[in-house]
């Protein structure tokens, strides 16, 4: 997981929700407009979560806090808005399973327990809190063990496909024929490529 850093509040989306007093009377045009914005300013077009590449077809808006939690103060906050993947972007055809991500942790809003809960749009260093082992799998670090934990359980990280998923990325990145180290780190500084934060932790090393 990363750390994303949210934008200014966009315009239209303070036109298009002011008079709005639940989520369902939230058009869905305007929720792609949303996604698509969210996606390029902030998120690289990239899952909040598991950092799986999405567009504006296969992922949702994304409450960080449940918006059951509060629906007053939550529902319309752009601040605890993301984008999240439906947790079936490596699912087959026929699969429709949601394995990962923010259907799951929405399953059952009463598993959301704020003081375990690491806010990808809050807590800056994120990434220390976990680390990868030889099968991609993300686990804990030392940071807080606890905290860990309990997101990679309640977002299921290492469901599905996704450890094959990373696997898949680090092999693509592996084929890149960089002209020197600095080409590397330029890249993977630019945030934009699936699974930035496992291949960063792959090549840690090196930046």
């Amino acid at each position: 997981m990363r750390y994303i850093e949210k934008v200014s509040i966009p315009q239209f989306f303070i036109d298009d929700t002011k008079k709005l007093s639940s989520w369902d009377k939230y058009y869905s045009t305007k929720k792609r407009a949303l996604k698509a914005y969210i996606l390029k300013e902030e998120q690289n077009s990239l899952c909040c979560y598991c950092e799986d590449r999405i567009d504006i077809n296969n992922s949702h808006i994304e409450h960080i806090k449940p918006k059951s939690l509060d629906k007053e103060n939550l529902t319309f906050d752009y601040y605890n808005l993301s984008i999240s993947c439906n947790g079936t972007c490596r699912n087959s055809e026929d699969d429709k399973t949601r394995y990962n991500c923010g259907h799951r942790k929405d399953k059952d809003d009463t598993q959301y327990n704020e003081d375990k809960f690491l806010n990808p749009l809050k807590v800056e260093d994120i990434r220390e809190y976990f680390k990868y082992n030889r099968d991609a799998e993300i686990i804990i670090s030392n940071k807080d063990r606890n905290k860990a934990q309990y997101m990679i359980d309640t977002l299921h990280l290492n469901d599905g496909d996704l450890p094959k998923a990373r696997e898949d990325a680090l092999k693509d990145f592996e084929e890149i024929d960089f002209d020197s180290i600095e080409e590397l780190q330029f890249i993977l500084a630019q945030e934009d490529i699936a699974f930035i934060s496992f291949l960063k932790y792959k090549y840690r090393n090196l930046i």
